[in-house]
């Protein structure tokens, strides 16, 4: 295990990624923590899980709707200048409610708007970070730094809800706006100081032809199409789990903002194991069986979450929803950037990306169904569908069976 380990961090040897990577860990710090602080708003004010549910939805239209754009512009032009107009726009939507919060002012309409525009920037910012970072590494190196990337989104995603979580209750809201502006605007900085490589090939055509050759490439690719698919009902059906979390939080566990972060820290925990154990797992199995079991287990452990009345058996059961999560999506990461050709990778990636963005309908769904026939059983019955997808037709699929990580572009 230390070898493998070794092998996985020799990526950040290389000072361009290196600096990338940490400027992505305090930038998607910033945005989660950002999207947290939004939903604990809203549901504060109003009181209503549905409410709470319109601002998942009013983030997830527009993120959705222009991610494939996004990764059509990213093989076309510099993802590195599309990052930073992406993050300059958040910095200055950030600024704008965190000042109207500490003014005392914030109303409802205030942070559906600014929800609104948090989606549509990460439409553009998600598919462009994921067609960036392989130019800044040696393709010797990409497979080792794929996970680093990964869990730097999937981490910091996690653990952010738990700093949030902290902050609002030991400062308030309007704190954990600057926060999150200080971490959006690293990102831009890092980013003057960070030179890639040139992309190999660029695509020609309409934006239009563009996107639908990407989705015929991928219809076409059953390894990519069968990986895309499973992480994307996922996220559709199962990752807003952290968007019910203030729910369970207050309604089922009876706790308050600090034990809402407490929990949303197990995640968080959870999440940094994965970091650790993905490199372990790999080595010792199929690439097919870590993201079989790791499913399975992140499934298994929300069902448990879904039935649970006691805030320390939940929060040990995050831990495993964290664990599970983390391995999931580090392999599905790092089995598509490691076949995908480089013509393809932004568009390509585009797809994966998606998960993102339908995490915020994840928790319009869970919300809104939740509030019609409980938090709990919402979140029970969207992860069995998911569980029975994976034994139905993901397990049983040749492609994946077959599937190794030594590749051409590694």
């Amino acid at each position: 295990m230390p070898e493998v380990q070794s092998q996985l961090l020799s990526a950040l040897k290389v000072r361009n990624f290196r600096l990338f990577w940490t400027g992505l860990i305090t930038q998607v710090l910033g945005q989660h923590m950002y999207q947290f602080t939004l939903g604990w708003l809203a549901f504060d004010i109003t009181g209503s899980q549905a409410d709470l549910s319109l601002i998942q939805l009013f983030a997830f239209v527009p993120q959705f709707a222009i991610t494939l754009l996004g990764g059509a512009l990213a093989d076309r032009f510099d993802p590195k200048r599309l990052i930073q107009l992406a993050q300059s726009l958040s910095v200055l939507g950030v600024a704008s409610i965190g000042l109207i919060a500490w003014q005392g002012q914030i109303e409802f309409w205030h942070l559906a708007c600014a929800s609104f525009v948090f989606g549509l920037v990460n439409g553009i910012d998600e598919p462009s970070r994921v067609s960036f970072f392989p130019r800044l590494l040696p393709k010797a190196q990409l497979a080792s730094g794929i996970p680093l990337v990964s869990m730097a989104f999937g981490t910091s995603r996690i653990v952010a809800p738990s700093i949030a979580g902290f902050v609002i209750a030991a400062a308030g809201a309007p704190t954990a706006f600057l926060f999150s502006a200080l971490g959006l605007s690293a990102m831009i900085s890092v980013l003057f100081w960070v030179k890639g490589s040139a992309a190999s090939t660029q695509a020609s055509g309409s934006l239009l032809s563009n996107i639908l050759e990407s989705l015929r490439h991928i219809r076409g690719h059953e390894v990519f199409s069968k990986v895309i698919i499973a992480a994307l009902l996922n996220a559709t059906l199962a990752m807003g789990y952290i968007h019910i979390l203030p729910v369970l939080a207050k309604v089922v566990l009876k706790v308050d903002a600090m034990g809402l972060g407490l929990l949303a820290s197990a995640v968080g925990i959870g999440a940094l194991c994965g970091l650790f154990s993905y490199p372990w797992f790999q080595s010792r199995t199929t690439p097919r069986n870590v993201m079989v079991y790791a499913l399975s287990g992140y499934c298994c452990a929300l069902i448990a979450v879904a039935l649970s009345h006691w805030f320390w058996g939940t929060f040990f059961l995050l831990i495993l929803v964290g664990l599970g999560q983390a391995n999931f999506l580090t392999s599905c990461q790092v089995i598509l950037q490691t076949h995908v050709e480089d013509q393809y990778r932004g568009r390509v990636m585009a797809m994966f990306s998606l998960v993102w963005s339908l995490v915020f309908l994840s928790g319009f769904l869970l919300n809104f169904t939740g509030s019609l026939i409980g938090p709990q059983t919402a979140l029970l019955v969207s992860a069995l569908i998911v569980l029975a997808y994976i034994w139905v037709f993901m397990a049983r699929s040749t492609a994946l069976k077959n599937l190794t990580l030594a590749h051409k572009t590694v």
